[in-house]
């Protein structure tokens, strides 16, 4: 009974081992056979998890694109300073500055001071959405390679691109 049960034993495992060993019944695509280069990498992305050092430029605001200045304007920014949690950028017309307090996904800016210059109407209107949308923001994502900035009510109150820091006026 033994030599019966010990021969099965023998054979199911000898089908198993022969099973595993079996090639596939498709053949694997050239992109992911041994050696192959790859045919299309991920890009790897940056997790942020302190925004101290980084700067950026709008790109959406309220849920619409932000286009590019009228000549001679730069764009709208946002730079977070290194060091004593101090924001900066420019408005549009304007350049402002002030605290701003950053606790993982949470996110408030305290009084901004801006500069007091007049420029072209919309140009200042769209400065005043834009500081406006600053001062009611309670948290911040990263959406892939942009940031986003969340107010009450609106999870895209304003999307920017990064840039290398110092490039964003």
């Amino acid at each position: 009974m033994k030599s019966k049960t010990l021969g099965l034993v023998f054979v199911v495992t000898a089908l198993g081992l022969t099973a595993c060993a079996a090639p596939r019944s498709s053949p694997r695509p050239a992109d992911t056979a041994p050696g192959a280069a790859a045919a299309q990498v991920a890009p790897k992305i940056k997790v942020i998890k302190e925004l101290a050092g980084t700067s950026w430029v709008l790109v959406e605001l309220d849920g619409e694109p932000v286009g590019a200045p009228p000549a001679g304007w730069d764009p709208r920014s946002l730079e977070f300073g290194k060091e004593a949690l101090r924001a900066t950028g420019n408005a549009g017309v304007n350049r402002f500055g002030g605290r701003y307090d950053q606790y993982d996904g949470e996110l408030g800016f305290g009084p901004l001071a801006l500069t007091r210059r007049i420029g072209p109407e919309a140009i200042m209107e769209d400065e005043r959405r834009y500081t406006q949308v600053l001062s009611r923001v309670v948290a911040w994502r990263q959406d892939g390679t942009r940031l986003v900035l969340i107010t009450p009510g609106h999870k895209r109150a304003a999307v920017f691109e990064r840039v290398k820091s110092g490039q964003a006026k």
